[in-house]
């Protein structure tokens, strides 16, 4: 597997149509938007190629001692791959080197297998954003809130 890469301002094109692959037209963030988020201090990106490209990425706003994922994508032509896992567990190693405790995150209610995921990875449901996602059509739809608290013997 290829190693994950620290990611900036200059990859916001990539990230943005990586993004809009991976995401519904109303969620997905536009180049400007990556780059606004990745001229941050505390924003940092990781992600991973394959084939000379970027399969997957994770964005996150790291305030020591907790990172939120912002969000995690793969390209559809990787999914089922690992991949995301691969990213967020290298994410999660270079940011514990930093001081990282606790994974922050929120997730749509109707995004089944997204939070399937985070649970197989052993984060938590801590509440609920009521209606706090809009969807296309006009609905809006539950954010769950999930969290994973790292123990110091954790590893990769």
């Amino acid at each position: 597997m290829t190693g994950v890469v620290k990611l900036d301002a200059k990859h916001s094109n990539d990230l943005a149509r990586l993004h809009a692959l991976s995401f519904r037209r109303e969620e997905a963030w536009d180049a400007a938007a990556f780059e606004s988020l990745l001229l941050q201090t505390n924003t940092r990106a990781f992600g991973v190629e394959r084939d000379s490209t970027l399969a997957a990425f994770i964005l996150v706003h790291f305030v020591q001692p907790e990172a939120e994922i912002l969000t995690l994508a793969t390209a559809p032509s990787f999914q089922r791959l690992g991949l995301a896992q691969y990213v967020l567990r290298e994410a999660e190693s270079q940011l514990r080197e930093d001081g990282l405790e606790k994974w922050l995150l929120d997730v749509a209610e109707d995004n089944q297998p997204a939070i399937a995921f985070y649970r197989k990875l052993g984060f938590a449901e801590d509440g609920r954003r009521p209606r706090y996602y809009n969807r296309l059509e006009g609905s809006r739809i539950d954010a769950i809130l999930m969290s994973k608290h790292l123990s110091r013997q954790e590893t990769k």
